[in-house]
């Protein structure tokens, strides 16, 4: 532990036994921890950039389902129905200790909030409206699998664990079972002089809720930074993402869709070209997820099939385009209120530009995506325990 973290975590720790102390005050230390093991073959890969021999795996896995992390919150009444509150939260790996970002703290999602039963305003560092992360997603409930189980949970979704920093949202509750919300990002700390000129992201959403039915709904943009690189195309992106559910009792099946066009990024990690160098070539991506979760005995059957198709624009030829097929199925078993037994296995079968054998000069370029994570299966069984 370097001493800068240490320095962080003690101030942490010092403002939180000082607030504890404020009578006006509720400030709950939590977080949860989960670790499994999991084994994970992955197919032999010929051509492209990185071909590669069969690989098969066994390791211990960290929030594979369920969240390592630890993080304080904390609410104060203001009166008149208004409350100011705050959430800093953490990542870490169970399996090692080590913190998820190095010599950082409070990654996972940090803001000071400030609302009542109709409006709340909070601003930091937020996981966006269709992450499928933070206090402030609107879909990640339509995925059976939590967005968790490697690829098996909202794997072919660009803007899976997307999260901007210096951002605000703000939440609209005009009905009971509505919310409305609008996020923006004030842009992102690079070399770029003007603000203008830097990365930023805007969302607008809305989920609604009817007794069994639910459905949201997300419009997304990243203005991207205007750095003069040699292959830029186009500098905005736009994601569309629809999320479907009804509750019978029995069985909840799900539906999500989403049209990604003119992205540089794929589940926050930059879009790269065949050698690995970040580019700014503007992919279209359409993702499928069909799903239902079951009670079983005491715990629940969790399952869904993803299909997505992607084309890289910039590339002008007969092998510019990728496809994926996954399926996923996992169960929970609840052994109290806290702790949770899991198991999960997934399958996924790339084709066109992520398939297990390309032509070495195959221009679609696996920096796109990780072709290994697309041709194998995992399966795995793991400890989830909440405090």
């Amino acid at each position: 532990m370097t001493r800068s973290f240490k320095m962080l975590l003690t101030a942490a720790c010092t403002a939180a036994a000082l607030s504890a102390g404020a009578q006006a005050a509720e400030v709950t230390l939590y977080g949860s921890i989960s670790t499994g093991v999991v084994y994970t073959h992955t197919d032999k890969l010929t051509g492209g950039a990185a071909p590669q021999d069969k690989v098969d795996n066994v390791s211990m896995e960290s929030a594979w389902y369920g969240d390592s992390i630890w993080g304080l919150t904390g609410t104060e009444e203001l009166g008149g129905g208004w409350t100011v509150g705050f959430t800093l939260e953490n990542e870490f790996t169970s399996d090692d200790g080590a913190m998820a970002t190095e010599n950082g703290i409070f990654d996972s999602q940090a803001y000071l909030r400030i609302g009542n039963d109709f409006v709340n305003i909070a601003a930091g560092n937020l996981g966006t409206l269709a992450s499928a992360g933070g206090d402030f997603d609107l879909v990640g409930g339509f995925d059976p699998l939590e967005a968790a189980f490697g690829v098996g949970g909202m794997g072919t979704f660009a803007s899976r664990d997307f999260a901007m920093a210096n951002s605000a949202v703000i939440e609209v509750t005009p009905i009971e079972g509505l919310k409305v919300s609008f996020m923006g990002s004030a842009g992102d700390d690079d070399s770029l002089s003007r603000w203008a000129d830097r990365n930023h992201y805007y969302g607008l959403g809305a989920a609604y809720e009817n007794g069994p039915f639910a459905v949201a709904a997300v419009v997304e943009m990243m203005q991207y930074d205007k750095a003069p690189v040699a292959n830029a195309t186009d500098d905005r992106g736009m994601l569309y993402t629809l999320g479907l559910s009804w509750d019978f009792g029995f069985v909840k099946p799900t539906f999500m869709y989403q049209h990604a066009d003119k992205v540089r990024s794929f589940r926050d990690n930059d879009m790269r070209d065949a050698l690995g160098v970040v580019n700014n070539d503007a992919y279209t991506i359409d993702s499928f997820l069909l799903g239902a979760t079951a009670p079983l005995g005491s715990g629940t059957l969790m399952g869904s099939i993803q299909y997505m198709k992607a084309e890289n624009e910039t590339v002008a030829s007969s092998d510019n385009e990728a496809d994926a097929f996954v399926v996923g199925l996992a169960y929970a078993y609840e052994m109290s209120k806290r702790t949770t037994l899991y198991a999960g296995a997934t399958y996924a079968q790339g084709g066109d530009g992520l398939d297990k054998d390309l032509s070495a000069s195959s221009a679609f370029g696996e920096g796109f995506m990780d072709r290994a994570e697309f041709n194998g299966f995992q399966f795995g069984l793991g400890l989830n325990h909440t405090f």
